[in-house]
């Protein structure tokens, strides 16, 4: 066995054993000032210690080793007015989301970095926030739960007429659930486009760009129509819902990182979509010819094969990301070439297996969140304008 190969299944085997220790606290913390409490999906807060005029939290992975994207989230009842100060402690990782505060769960606004400071290389983190009579929550970003998801994809299904099928279940029992688009015409070839996210729990910026992507390509327009004439479509929106309602840091109920499984295909989560990569594969007449993967990082980049990597279609990636370039004003991004490598990501598995362009879509944790819904619906239109140009069946 190859050493990147036994150093992952060895990964999935510690990560599995440290997954039984939840590490979010569901009871309330409370002074004469206030009540902090973590019992709420999508919360993390691992210790709370109350002082006489603070509090002091911890924050803590679900298990390790793990990727540094400290997700934290609690709510603060007040019961006075003032200042409250609340001191913020992470192990393995520095402090990497600037907090958000919302008394509804719906609109949120950043705490001014006036009443935010970092010590110890960001290890601590000292929030001082304003209280009247009304609670709130703070957390590393927007709350994007399963609810959300539910009700976009009911809407979305409703006014488009599209397919809304259960592909398998997570760990813990809840529905992975894809939505599908056919052509009304049967044709000679039946070429697919695969788009999924959120395999990381914290990287809602990568919903917040992809569900506007699928409306683009959804809408009554001339070119999106057209391209569901053409295409069979394949949308996974929630990879990983129990990661999500649990407040992770990266990875699933059992503790493993999905985008780091396949492959192996460990998780039930991940085998749901090799299913369905295999029965395009089980299709003599089936192509798939794009797979995307919506992520979230420190910046806007797209992780695509190198330019020495022949896909099908050719020069996608080129294509695709210098024609939206220049549509785009404001929206700064980076087109990063990888190579193929032994990790067993979304990217290198479908790139590997179908030749097809197989890329990551990375949306800056802090990038303006109409920018990005404006740019995806631009990203939208130059994909399938790309794909529609290309007459990509082999032997063609």
């Amino acid at each position: 066995m190859r050493r990147a190969h036994f150093l992952f299944f060895f990964y999935v085997a510690v990560a599995a054993f440290a997954s039984g220790c939840s590490a979010t606290i569901r009871h309330p913390c409370e002074n004469e000032f206030a009540k902090l409490d973590a019992d709420f999906e999508g919360a993390r807060m691992s210790k709370c210690e109350a002082r006489k005029k603070s509090f002091n939290i911890r924050i803590t992975p679900e298990n390790e080793p793990i990727n540094p994207s400290p997700w934290y989230a609690f709510r603060v009842s007040p019961k006075q007015s003032g200042e409250l100060i609340i001191n913020m402690g992470y192990t393995k990782a520095a402090h990497r989301y600037r907090p958000k505060r919302s008394e509804d769960a719906v609109n949120w606004r950043l705490i001014d970095t006036d009443r935010i400071s970092e010590r110890g290389r960001g290890k601590k983190v000292k929030l001082r926030v304003k209280i009247n009579d009304t609670p709130f929550i703070i957390a590393a970003q927007e709350l994007f739960l399963i609810d959300t998801y539910d009700d976009w994809i009911d809407d979305i299904v409703r006014r488009v007429s599209l397919k809304k099928q259960t592909i398998g279940a997570s760990v813990e029992d809840r529905p992975i659930i894809a939505v599908k688009s056919e052509p009304d015409v049967d044709r000679k070839k039946k070429e697919y486009v695969l788009f999924v996210g959120r395999q990381h729990p914290p990287e809602v910026t990568g919903a917040f760009a992809m569900l506007p992507f699928l409306e683009t390509i959804f809408a009554d327009t001339m070119l999106a129509n057209k391209f569901r004439d053409h295409f069979h479509i394949i949308a996974v929106p929630l990879m990983n819902p129990d990661g999500v309602v649990r407040g992770h840091w990266r990875h699933n109920a059992n503790g493993v990182d999905l985008n780091r499984d396949w492959g192996p295909f460990t998780q039930p989560e991940t085998q749901a979509i090799k299913n369905l990569l295999d029965q395009i594969e089980k299709d003599e007449s089936g192509y798939l010819r794009l797979m995307l993967d919506f992520h979230s990082t420190k910046r806007n980049v797209f992780y695509t094969q190198s330019s020495s990597d022949v896909t099908n279609p050719p020069k996608f990636a080129q294509s695709w990301l210098t024609r939206t370039r220049e549509r785009l004003d404001g929206y700064e991004f980076e087109r990063a070439e990888r190579h193929q490598s032994d990790l067993p990501t979304s990217k290198n598995y479908v790139f590997t297996r179908f030749g097809a362009p197989a890329i990551t879509y990375e949306v800056g944790d802090e990038t303006d969140r109409e920018l990005v819904r404006e740019s995806a619906r631009v990203f939208a239109e130059e994909m399938m304008e790309n794909l529609l140009a290309f007459d990509s069946e082999p032997g063609d």
